[in-house]
């Protein structure tokens, strides 16, 4: 046998096992690509790390609810100049931003619970006049979901959130009945303003309602009820 096959027999193996290797490691690269780590302190069930997942992890770490007043200087403060920023981006990717929104209305984390109901209510009612409204109509069931949140402020926001979806929202009709029976007045409040937008659409809402006008303990929430309840027999 020719001495040059024998010695390039040894070679073209090496060659082999080369491309065998080079192929794994571009299947195990191609894998890495098209999936990502779940979100930090998710839930069970492994959810894709998007762009839009990413930036509303950000909010956790800006407080809850938004400074009630202006400063005083004009200036605002670095934290809300930081909410606008992350909320313009969340309203730029759409239905993108609303997914990763509701996946956040589902994290372990109350604070990031709250800012993601808290952002979904100001994008989608039209907080920042100079931007789109944010369409949160698919978002509904887990909107829906939150109204039993532990935190009474991701109870409230999510009803206000829910407001802004109007007649669509039919179906948290139910929940947001039992909302009206919660113990903090705020998210009694914000049930009555839910129902009122939905209009006729809310009509089984009505004796909770009317119970609500006459006998809840909160002057605010027999005094919400009450328009809420004209607009649901509004014909």
């Amino acid at each position: 046998m020719d001495q040059s096959f024998r010695h390039s027999v040894p070679t073209a193996l090496e060659r082999m096992e080369f491309v065998m290797i080079r192929i794994r490691r571009l299947i195990v690269f191609s894998i890495l690509i098209l999936s990502s780590a779940p979100i930090d302190g998710a839930s069970s069930g492994a959810v894709l790390q998007t762009k839009a997942d990413k930036l509303v992890l950000e909010l956790r770490e800006l407080p809850a609810p938004m400074p009630g007043n202006a400063p005083s200087n004009g200036i605002m403060p670095p934290t809300e100049r930081r909410r606008r920023e992350l909320y313009y981006q969340i309203v730029q990717l759409r239905d993108d931003g609303v997914k990763a929104l509701c996946r956040a209305l589902e994290n372990d984390d109350p604070r990031l619970r709250e800012n993601a109901a808290l952002a979904l209510n100001m994008l989608a009612g039209g907080y920042f006049d100079s931007w789109p409204k944010l369409d949160i109509r698919a978002g509904l069931p887990s909107l829906i979901k939150a109204l039993q949140d532990t935190d009474r402020n991701v109870r409230a926001w999510s009803a206000q959130a829910i407001a802004s979806i109007g007649p669509d929202a039919k179906l948290a009709v139910p929940a947001l009945i039992k909302l009206l029976h919660d113990p903090w007045d705020g998210a009694r409040l914000s049930s009555c303003g839910a129902i009122r937008m939905m209009g006729p659409e809310a009509e089984d809402a009505l004796p909770s309602l009317r119970e609500a006008s006459l006998n809840d303990v909160s002057a605010d929430v027999r005094r919400c009820a009450e328009p809420a309840i004209k607009y649901v027999v509004k014909k």
